[in-house]
């Protein structure tokens, strides 16, 4: 690895470099798009969660997505599983341009079946891009408004018992 901060895990124990500033946890969606060359914007709320300076990765982690991890994060989930290389092409560099777009390799976006309109999910320490329609199906057809509304009520019932 490069001489930066970093988490590293060996054998379950987390070291911190000095000056590594925790990668913040994320949840929640954001709703954005593709432009018309393939390049779309993380969401602020997302991307003000990862460390800053550390390199970001395009990850074909889940079908129908594509992760968004940063090196830290990669790191770790690449050392909790023994005998694990992943693929060169399962991981590509996050590249950002002048106006803070990142482009989305076609291999990535036909792996998820990406088109223009898309949803960013926060899944702790990463976050997945979905196609909008692709992520709605997963959720049994109900939309992410819908989903939501459900979770809402579900989670207020829970805090009156």
């Amino acid at each position: 690895m490069v001489d930066k901060p970093y988490i590293a895990c060996y054998n379950g124990d987390t070291k911190k470099k000095e000056g590594f500033k925790d990668m913040q946890f994320v949840s929640g969606k954001a709703k954005h798009q593709l432009d018309a060359k393939n390049r779309t914007r993380i969401p602020a709320k997302f991307k003000n969660a990862f460390p800053q300076n550390e390199k970001l990765f395009f990850v074909k982690y889940t079908t129908g997505c594509v992760a968004i991890m940063c090196e830290s994060v990669m790191e770790r989930k690449l050392l909790s599983f023994s005998d694990v290389d992943p693929a060169d092409e399962d991981v590509y560099d996050a590249v950002e341009d002048t106006q803070h777009r990142f482009m989305i390799p076609k291999e990535y976006r036909e792996f998820a079946n990406l088109t223009k309109d898309l949803v960013s999910v926060g899944m702790g320490d990463y976050i997945e891009i979905w196609d909008e329609k692709t992520l709605e199906g997963k959720l049994n057809g109900m939309t992410v408004a819908e989903a939501n509304r459900i979770k809402k009520a579900y989670m207020e019932k829970q805090e009156k018992q």
